[in-house]
């Protein structure tokens, strides 16, 4: 256990948790940079298909708000609902509506128009909606607008589109019923549906027989969240036994009377969301580096995706459904654990602040990749550390021998310094850095002799509590305004006394009275501002106060009586003494100048205790009103006439102290 405490294991104890330090600080740093380096790559490639995607929504977006808004205000149709004929209603929508959902799909297909305005010979949304927008007044310029759309929709005839492709149209009214789907037998005639329109995809029976209703309203008023035209997602299953799932962009349109602005209820035009990209940027991402990506939609508290696996899909949609709920970020990445293996996610929802269900574009990096690469990176930097640690270990033992004599000295000294004795001093060895050091060390301890000294003479020439107040206040204790109790103690005739008595006797004659009137004020809490003479001046309440200065200046002038009455008992010179207390407001600070300083206080109450003390009789003691009043529980006193005192312009009503109530 003894070698535990010598230099050499101290200092091999000192390096060793440094190297290791360093160590895994390095290895902290590199992983960090490491993750930093492969979560940018992962957000900047996130940020770019989100990108893509806004952008691509946007336009769409706002081509299709137009449209959509050009026929939600047709009176047409609005008379049509008015009157509750949702047959006819619904074959204009549908009439309108079908046209450009095929534009937009076979703008969104593979081979070249897969952006909004593209070139080619297949018809786009961006055209379709121009079609839809273009107005004139001019019946023959509409004319021709009507056949080229009808020789576009000729164009688009031939096989017909999926279920998955195809767009779901509806109305609802204002409670959220749906109001043109299919009924048995339906005929054609105002409220009904002819049998073309009877015809429904698996994907509108889907999205019906989630609820009886519109899905997103709970208990809430369509007419109250849909103050204008909104846009939400919804997920669908369709195919053999509901196996395959789609997200549905679903635009609602208000409907409202254009005089009275009542709300009629909205138009309902959904359009399945391609998953080109996400397949496209999996296919790419396959074979990297760095790992396959995929890509899903969050919707509806699950996860659609055609590249991550159905397994895992729901652990994403549950990490995700329990960020956005509990967190409230609108886009985040986050490391979970996926079937025993690190997984990054990142979510950003593509309808913040919608009152109808969000929607989160989300993509799946595995960090299998990563965490290999790690684990080496972790082995290399181990196998790095433990050779630096050897190599340590060699250069401490090498080194401590020639430093564990002198540095053990030098402990000893400080060991010598803490325990106060300051003249300890270390042989000086050498002219080296450690010679240096023994030598400064001697210097410190010097030094500290000498600090010990002067705290030694300023406790003797200044108060205690001062001393310390100037130690810790860097030397000056500002002026300042502080209510103080003061007490002025002088002996009565010692001029006559003292008149003929050899100096020295004088002096130790003086020595002692002081020397137990000093002991008395700091045992009552006091402040032995100076020695005048035979005079000796007390401070209580600066340059600290316990709240009860008045109290304790009488309790001390008491006291000092006392004590003066036992001395003269013991002493060959008998003394009386005649006290004056004053209480009030005063200027206490250090004064004097930048070679010598002194703490006192100034102002009116100090000359009024002073005067107070030099008409006080011998065994007197003279207060003034203020310090009666703060002391009066705790003495008996009797008022003595009214006296002008010099130096003090008005009378002065003083009080004689005559016990203390606890005197038997």
């Amino acid at each position: 256990m003894k070698w535990f405490h010598s230099f050499r294991a101290k200092l091999i104890l000192t390096v060793f948790p440094v190297v290791a330090g360093i160590t895994i600080a390095t290895l902290v740093l590199a992983e960090w940079k490491f993750m930093a380096s492969y979560r940018k790559l992962f957000e900047e490639q996130f940020d770019s298909q989100i990108g893509n995607y806004s952008s691509a929504k946007k336009k769409r977006t706002e081509a299709l708000a137009k449209v959509l808004d050009k026929i939600a205000k047709q009176p047409e149709l609005l008379a049509a609902i008015g009157k509750k004929d949702f047959g006819a209603a619904g074959q204009m929508v549908r009439a309108q509506l079908e046209p450009l959902s095929g534009d937009r799909l076979l703008s969104e297909l593979p081979g070249g128009l897969l952006r909004l305005g593209g070139s080619g010979t297949t018809p786009n949304l961006s055209q379709a909606l121009a079609g839809h927008l273009a107005g004139s007044d001019k019946d023959k310029d509409k004319d021709k607008d009507k056949d080229k759309d009808k020789a576009k929709s000729k164009e688009r005839q031939g096989a017909p589109l999926p279920y998955s492709q195809q767009a779901f149209i509806d109305l609802i009214d204002p409670e959220g019923n749906f109001l043109i789907s299919p009924r048995k037998n339906a005929t054609g005639g105002r409220g009904m549906l002819t049998q073309q329109m009877a015809r429904e995809s698996p994907t509108s029976a889907e999205f019906r027989r989630k609820s009886g209703k519109l899905p997103w309203l709970g208990e809430r008023k369509l007419e109250d969240i849909l103050k204008e035209q909104e846009v939400g997602y919804l997920r669908v299953e369709f195919g053999e036994d509901n196996r395959n799932e789609q997200v549905r962009e679903v635009y609602i349109i208000p409907l409202r009377e254009p005089e009275s602005g009542r709300f009629l209820g909205a138009i309902l035009f959904g359009l399945p969301l391609q998953v080109l990209a996400e397949k496209v940027l999996y296919e790419q991402t396959k074979h990297s580096d760095l790992g396959e990506i995929m890509s899903g939609v969050w919707v509806e508290e699950g996860l659609v995706s055609t590249t991550i696996p159905k397994e895992e899909r729901e652990i994403v949609a549950a990490h995700i459904a329990d960020s956005i709920h509990h967190t409230h970020k609108t886009q985040r990445g986050m490391a979970v654990w996926i079937n025993g293996e690190r997984h990054q996610i990142y979510y950003r929802v593509l309808n913040p602040g919608s009152p109808f269900p969000l929607a989160a574009q989300v993509n799946l990096y595995p960090l299998a990749a990563m965490d290999n690469e790690l684990a080496d990176l972790r082995w290399d930097v181990g196998v790095l550390g433990v050779v630096s640690l050897f190599i340590a270990l060699m250069a401490v033992l090498y080194i401590s021998r020639g430093l564990s004599g002198p540095i053990s000295e030098i402990v000893s000294g400080t060991h010598q310094i803490e325990h106060g004795n300051f003249d300890v001093r270390v042989p000086v060895r050498s002219q080296n850095e450690l010679g240096k050091l023994a030598a400064s060390f001697n210097e410190m301890a010097a030094g500290l002799a000498l600090q010990e000294k002067y705290r030694s003479v300023l406790n003797a020439v200044a108060d205690r509590t001062v001393a310390e107040q100037l130690i810790t206040q860097s030397g000056t204790l500002g002026g300042e305004i502080r209510h103080v109790s003061m007490l002025f103690c002088d002996i009565r005739g010692f001029t006559a006394l003292t008149e003929n008595m050899p100096p020295a006797d004088v002096i130790d004659l003086l020595n002692e009275h002081m020397t137990a009137l000093t002991d008395v004020a700091y045992q009552h809490g006091g402040i032995v501002d100076k020695f005048v003479g035979d005079l000796i001046m007390v401070l209580f309440g600066a340059p600290v106060s316990t709240g009860e200065d008045a109290v304790r200046a009488v309790q001390c002038a008491l006291s000092m009586l006392k004590v003066r009455r036992e001395l003269n008992e013991v002493t060959k010179h008998s003394l009386e003494v005649g006290i004056g207390l004053a209480t009030g407001s005063v200027v206490a600070g250090c004064m004097g100048s930048d070679q010598r300083l002194s703490y006192t206080v100034l102002g009116h109450r100090v000359n009024l205790a002073s005067r107070l003390c030099s008409i006080a009789q011998a065994g007197e003691i003279i207060m003034d009103e203020e310090t009666y009043a703060d002391a009066k529980s705790f003495i008996e006193a009797e008022p003595m006439p009214p006296m002008q005192l010099k130096g003090i312009s008005e009378a002065v009503h003083p009080w004689r102290v005559v016990g203390a109530e606890n005197d038997e």
